[in-house]
């Protein structure tokens, strides 16, 4: 497909969904939303899919071709990234749905995720930074003191400081309870932080002047398995005399990925020189039950990750089709016709219905999802949305397993297909598909494997 000519996802599609099965605007009768109205959420979105398809699109074959660089124990990104980081910044989506109080737009969650699938199917990476900064602002924002508040927030929320999700040890990945990293009190109110993460996406860069890592860890004497984790603030420079100093968190190696190319993902080392200062976020012993609460939001943003990605495929393989002439309609007599385009073939439109049935099944789903989450965070029993935000409540948290875990697994399968459709081309590195499928991959995965999903269910 020409360049600046896929449109990531069908606007008719995602418009449908909103306006049509769901009727987003009724969400405006909640006092939480009541300053907005179509036009705004036609503003937002509209923004977010001309940066999408105009900007950030054209960034992803150079980022997933030159990944960035460990040079002197620093992460160094592409050029072009750092280039467009700060226009995407300028649409101010990191904190859209959070309260004004805080900087945010108070937009729906349904709203603002129909904009961010524009972003993860043109260039996935590169959003990532932007989803991890929003989710560890937010555990701040919901059980960190005054002071970290204070302190962090702001620079999170407008992106000039990035956040990470520190949970994976080595030795700990879906399993928690293994975690080791410990967490030493001090006289000062702070903790001195000492262990190893790994795949810490985002762990650091050139883009941000800070990177904030919220992590897990042990305090000395805690209880074990998941009821002695304690959740920290742990900045790569802490704040200290109106300066930013080195806080002794430092990359041990990068993880060389098969996707997701424009984020890296790290081992870091915590407190090699007994320097690593950690502040508590919340209560001790309540890390896990805080990263939790915040779950449903992420494990929707990986379903969404995987409609997204599968879309940006779909339509590459649609145009592929339409363009490239191979055989003779079925039962033809002259061997002198010329060829037609391989969208006449049955095979093959059966293949791309698959995956449009894929793509606007995902959404659908995610979209209903995100509903039920705005209604069951800001809704009012008076308030008639045909569910009451306790019925809301539960029917996202019965979803949502399904939400992460459909998208993820059929979306790889629409993938695969687009790489079918285009032949020994899509088996190459010259067109975008195999990369796509790469991408992919890692919905399945992250946030919880398929396999645990199923037990939630």
């Amino acid at each position: 497909m020409p360049p600046g000519t896929n449109p990531l996802l069908d606007d008719r599609d995602v418009d449908f969904v909103l306006h049509e099965v769901l009727d987003v605007t009724a969400l405006t009768r909640l006092p939480y939303f009541a300053d907005h109205d179509r036009d705004t959420f036609d503003l937002v979105i509209g923004g977010a899919r001309r940066f999408a398809r105009d900007v950030l699109f054209d960034t992803y074959r150079p980022l997933d071709e030159a990944p960035p660089r460990l040079v002197d124990g620093r992460i160094l990104v592409h050029p072009k990234l750092r280039e467009v980081f700060p226009a995407l910044l300028g649409l101010d989506l990191i904190a859209a749905p959070r309260p004004v109080a805080v900087g945010g737009q108070q937009l729906p969650l349904t709203v603002f995720n129909a904009a961010v699938a524009y972003l993860m199917a043109a260039n996935l990476g590169v959003y990532g930074y932007l989803g991890l900064t929003q989710g560890a602002a937010h555990l701040i924002e919901a059980f960190g003191d005054d002071a970290l508040r204070a302190t962090y927030l702001a620079r999170m929320y407008a992106g000039t400081w990035t956040g990470t999700m520190a949970l994976t040890e080595p030795q700990a990945g879906s399993s928690l309870a293994d975690v080791q990293t410990t967490a030493t009190p001090t006289a000062d109110g702070h903790y001195l932080i000492r262990g190893n993460k790994i795949f810490i996406s985002g762990g650091d860069h050139d883009l941000a002047d800070n990177v904030v890592h919220l992590t897990l860890a042990r305090i000395a004497g805690a209880p074990p398995g998941t009821r002695g984790i304690s959740l920290f603030c742990v900045p790569r420079l802490r704040p200290e005399g109106g300066a930013l100093v080195d806080n002794d968190v430092a990359t041990a190696g990068m993880i060389h990925k098969i996707g997701w190319k424009g984020l890296p993902s790290l081992a870091l080392n915590y407190g090699e020189r007994d320097d690593c200062r950690g502040w508590l976020v919340g209560e001790p012993h309540r890390g896990l039950a805080y990263m939790f609460q915040m779950m449903n939001e992420a494990r929707l943003m990986v379903g969404l990750n995987g409609v997204a990605t599968a879309s940006v495929a779909y339509h590459e393989a649609v145009a592929y089709a339409r363009t490239r002439p191979q055989g003779r309609p079925a039962g033809a007599k002259d061997p002198t016709a010329p060829p037609v385009p391989i969208v006449a073939h049955a095979d093959v439109r059966r293949m791309l219905l698959r995956q449009k049935a894929i793509v606007e099944g995902g959404l659908g789903l995610i979209v209903r999802c995100c509903w039920y989450a705005d209604v069951a965070g800001h809704g009012d029993p008076a308030i008639d949305l045909g569910v009451d935000p306790a019925q809301a409540a539960l029917l996202l948290d019965l979803l949502t397993p399904v939400a992460k875990s459909f998208p993820a697994e059929k979306g790889f399968e629409a993938n695969a297909l687009a790489v079918q459709i285009h032949g020994g081309y899509g088996y190459s590195s010259e067109y975008l598909p195999e990369a796509w499928l790469r991408d992919q991959k890692l919905n399945s995965i992250h946030e919880g494997t398929t396999g645990i999903h199923a037990l939630d269910l």
